[in-house]
């Protein structure tokens, strides 16, 4: 044992791992938590064994697998902090094992720079676990090979190494250049028949693979199952950390090479390094925090648990530009009766892409733009749009919930039968599945309930070509059908208000009153009054509908202010901003 190990303080050094873990556990935890909210509901995850024989198919398969299974444990944001925590840390622990079992040595610089480039990696919402998985298996399976394959029995692996590919894909690629590489630099007996005989099988797996097992291309054998959009399009942190994972075996020669010249004396700083690693981390860390998206999924989240006024309160204390926000937003508005009220509350969009999404093949748009049809009643298109993104991208918890939905509300219980049996196979959305359950062959049950029951009665009760490109024009259908869809009414209103139409908005007053409206909306009414103030147009006759004298001495107001700025546009804008900002007048004259 050299002069370095005699100094080595073991308490110290493997706190330095504890530290990294418990501190990668509060980041994601508080930090990032929204990477595990968006990771769960982007795929489902089945307990059957089907579920596991469909990713049999395929070099890689049984490693999406794993990392499908272990997404879905992300339901709870602390397990998933620590599973992501944990598997870093061993890594990290395996490469030290590694490194230890090569050279007789710990290692201190490697281990802390490759665990800070994953944590790194981690932070991006879009790289998947099965990434991490993949290093972490084949780290495994070489330090199993150092350690316990000698003397002949490296020949194990060599022979196992079409095992190893079909099971983790590309990913086995790591081990292959771990032990090629091993094998050049070390005495071992027969390295060079080993290593033909390991590119020779390498070699025959990809054509036998090709032509007769998977039908598949090379690109796609060699690939499969890494696509950049996996790693979260991080491909410039990605190979470099990847190249040195790879270059291990020499890296760990040449670190044991310069101890022994030097003695180990000068390295016993080293061990300093790890804190050294970790402190700069800390530092960079809250510079991964991806803002937007933590906004975005949090407001997702709320909405799928229909908490809407949490929803509202929520955006309007951290008010987003985010046009999918603000589609949700709009939504819960809806949904607790204040669209009209509140709508220039927050940041629209003039060409009504915060009110309905236009008809997409993306999965951002495809996933959510349903909601708009839901809400307003038309159950058959939000049912089309949850199924098209099925077929496309496979399914989510909440695309299975959807289509469940509008199943139990159209009567087709069998077809409902049949996806609640899938949502039944789940880990955490069993006790939604039981719920649907109870409502499955009983027109009364799904009545009574409170939100299928609701959309139930809003639902359209006549078929039309539905204008998934004018999502606008739409609501003119619905109303000319069923005048008394009173949500539909209340987008058509704030599409006028987009619209800036005040004409259009006195229009529907009447039909207001035939829907019944006991009052008119906030934002409706500031339309109405200058629409008649302004002496733009007549105004239609009303039975019970008032206009607040209070909303015409506020227009009043404000047009005062607008004509003592007439001249700056710019001043007026500040002048009117603070008391006048939520209001349709506001809306027309400055935006």
């Amino acid at each position: 044992m050299n002069k370095l190990n005699h100094k080595f303080n073991t308490p110290v050094y493997f706190s330095a791992y504890l530290i990294f873990f418990l501190c990668s556990i509060f980041y994601f935890t508080w930090f990032a938590n929204y990477i595990f909210f968006y990771q769960e509901k982007a795929g489902l995850f089945f307990t059957t064994f089907s579920f596991f024989s469909e990713h049999l198919n395929r070099p890689g398969g049984f490693l999406l697998y794993l990392g499908e299974l272990q997404t879905t444990f992300y339901f709870h944001t602390l397990t998933g902090a620590i599973l992501v925590s944990g598997e870093m840390v061993l890594i990290m622990l395996l490469i030290n094992a590694t490194g230890k079992q090569i050279t007789g040595r710990r290692l201190f610089i490697l281990p802390f720079l490759i665990g800070a480039t994953l944590f790194f990696l981690q932070t991006n919402y879009q790289y998947l676990s099965f990434n991490t998985l993949g290093i972490l298996a084949e780290l495994l399976f070489f330090y199993l090979t150092v350690r316990f394959l000698k003397n002949g029995k490296d020949w194990i692996a060599v022979v196992l190494f079409p095992l190893n590919y079909y099971l983790f894909g590309s990913f086995a690629g790591l081990f292959f250049l771990f032990f090629s590489l091993y094998l050049l630099i070390s005495k071992a007996k027969l390295r060079a028949i080993k290593l033909a005989v390991l590119l020779v099988l390498f070699l025959l797996f990809f054509f036998i693979g090709e032509y007769y097992l998977f039908f598949r291309t090379i690109k796609s054998l060699l690939t499969s199952p890494f696509s950049v959009q996996d790693i979260g399009m991080q491909i410039q942190l990605f190979v470099p950390l990847i190249a040195l994972i790879v270059l291990i075996p020499l890296l760990l020669k040449t670190v044991s090479f310069v101890q022994q010249k030097t003695g180990g004396r000068r390295f016993s700083l080293l061990q300093i390094f790890p804190f050294f690693i970790l402190l700069i981390s800390a530092g960079v860390s809250p510079m991964t925090i991806d803002k937007k998206n933590s906004h975005y999924f949090y407001v997702e989240k709320l909405f799928y648990q229909h908490k809407y006024d949490e929803v509202i309160r929520f955006n309007s204390r951290f008010p987003s530009t985010n046009q999918l926000t603000n589609f949700l937003n709009n939504i819960a508005l809806s949904e607790t009766g204040q669209l009209n009220d509140q709508f220039f509350n927050f940041p629209q969009s003039s060409d009504g892409g915060t009110l309905f999404l236009k008809w997409e093949m993306k999965g951002e748009v495809l996933r959510r733009g349903g909601y708009f049809y839901y809400s307003i009643g038309m159950i058959n298109e939000a049912q089309r749009w949850a199924f098209e993104y099925m077929v496309m991208r496979g399914l989510t918890p909440e695309t299975l919930k959807m289509l469940i939905k509008t199943e139990l509300i159209n009567g087709n219980y069998q077809t409902a039968k049949k996806y609640i049996s899938m949502l039944k196979n789940t880990v955490y959305y069993r006790s939604d599945a039981k719920e649907f359950e109870k409502m499955l062959f009983d027109d009364n049950a799904v009545d009574k309930d409170p939100e299928l029951g609701k959309k139930n009665a809003l639902k359209t009760k006549q078929d039309f070509f539905v204008l998934s490109d004018e999502p606008a024009a739409n609501l003119d259908l619905i109303l000319e059908h069923d005048s008394l869809n009173s949500v539909a009414l209340e987008y058509k209103l704030a599409w006028l208000t987009l619209q800036k139409d005040m004409k259009g908005i006195a229009e529907q007053l009447p039909v207001m009153e035939k829907c019944g409206f006991q009052r008119i909306p906030k934002n409706i009414e500031e339309a109405i009054v200058a629409y008649k103030l302004l002496h733009v147009g007549e105004m239609p006759e009303l039975q019970k509908l008032q206009i607040n004298p209070e909303t015409e001495q506020r227009f009043n107001q404000y047009y005062r202010i607008f004509q003592q700025n007439s001249s700056n546009k710019v001043q007026a804008q500040k002048a009117l901003a603070k008391d006048f900002g939520n209001t349709f007048w506001y809306y027309v004259f400055f935006s």
